[in-house]
């Protein structure tokens, strides 16, 4: 962190603004779009840098939310050049932080070398794209003492924290089942939009997604990696660890893919029950907007699309209307990059679901999930 140029007060005192450093490392993920614009929007925040992760794959194409395409839109949102190399922009700019959006599978790499550098590390979900990498992470901040922190976009929808506080509150008493479904067309299919950008995916042939790492196993793509992770983020969030798991990855339809395009999975508890599913072949129109709680006295669940009038309704099991309480996040809760100045410049506590720990659990459900798949039974944790 650094002082910017000293401002003066109406009384002539002059203040220092501390700047938290931060660079941007990866553009294989199309949330590097929304994330650079939050950071761009964060006033004690300064955008130093960027550079990218040499694929692992060539693509075909530099199409819109590809790599190159993400890359040039930063670039030009930003009015910062991409650095030829990550390490050597990570030795010239010695960040405070460093928000890492690269291939799954390159990530343990990545912030090893953030790490090695004293650079704090913020990462796109999922933490890896397996326990073991998200282990290989946490050993190095715990031996360069840095600090490990996952974005996770649904963090900062207020109506899941509205959801959550109903819940927590015993609203329609204690929670018993939580099912969630979420997907798309997948991260480059028909009509896939993502924050941060105005238009759809451009129309590709199955040749070129295929070249994208998402479609690649090797890279930590697919589905139940992509989108089976939210399933697991609300089911520990609510529940805790499960004891069990029975889960299904499959390749249902993209022909492109050597990974799955469809994941399903129970998380077994010893009195509670979560069925997740996550999809690339299913249109946005027909997910939920958040997860479906089935409490003791009735039905929490989130209304809208999963884009747009997002709200959370109740009911009784006699199917009377409740009210569900308000529920208003803090002006720091807005997105990440603000939550991260509330944290290193305030001392505002790390919301709960960011932390190192919880993210080690949802790796853990992962990678049980992807063992079941597997071996076809369930596994326990």
């Amino acid at each position: 962190m650094k002082g910017a140029p000293p401002r003066r007060t109406a009384t002539g005192e002059a203040v220092v603004i501390i700047m938290i450093k931060a660079v941007i490392i990866g553009f294989a993920h199309m949330h590097v779009n929304e994330v650079a614009e939050y950071i761009l929007g964060q006033p004690e925040t300064l955008l130093c840098g960027i550079a990218d992760v040499a694929p692992t794959h060539p693509e075909l194409c530099e199409k819109r939310y590809t790599r190159e395409w993400n890359r040039r839109n930063v670039e030009t949102i930003s009015g910062i050049h991409c650095h030829e190399s990550y390490t050597e922009l990570l030795d010239r700019v010695k960040p405070d932080c460093a928000y890492i959006l690269c291939e799954n599978v390159q990530k343990p790499r990545v912030a090893l070398e953030c790490a090695r550098r004293g650079v704090n590390i913020i990462i796109e979900k999922p933490l890896a794209a397996d326990l073991a990498g998200a282990e290989v992470i946490a050993g190095a901040a715990e031996k360069y003492g840095v600090e490990v922190i996952v974005n996770w976009p649904v963090a900062w929808r207020g109506y899941l924290h509205r959801q959550k506080r109903a819940a927590d509150d015993l609203l329609l008493g204690r929670s018993l089942r939580l099912n969630y479904q979420n997907g798309h067309t997948g991260p480059l299919g028909q009509g896939a939009r993502h924050r941060g950008v105005a238009e759809t995916a451009d129309e590709m042939t199955d040749e070129e997604r295929g070249s994208c790492w998402w479609y690649h196993s090797d890279c930590g793509g697919g589905a139940l990696l992509d989108i089976l992770c939210y399933g697991c983020y609300f089911s520990r969030w609510y529940f805790g660890l499960p004891l069990g798991v029975s889960a299904s990855e499959q390749r249902l339809s993209l022909s492109y893919a050597d990974c799955g395009d469809n994941a399903a999975a129970i998380f077994r508890y010893a009195d509670r029950l979560t069925v997740a599913e996550g999809s690339w072949t299913i249109p946005r129109r027909l997910v939920p907007a958040g997860p479906q709680l089935l409490c003791e006295d009735g039905a929490l669940w989130c209304s809208g699309g999963a884009d747009s009038n997002q709200s959370v309704e109740a009911c009784t099991l006699a199917g009377e209307d409740v009210v569900v309480p308000e529920f208003e996040l803090s002006d720091d809760m807005r997105n990440l990059p603000w939550h991260y100045a509330a944290h290193r410049l305030r001392g505002k506590k790390l919301f709960e679901t960011l932390d190192l720990g919880f993210n080690l659990d949802v790796m853990r459900m992962l990678d049980t999930a992807t063992r079941s798949s597997r071996e076809g039974r369930e596994v326990e944790l």
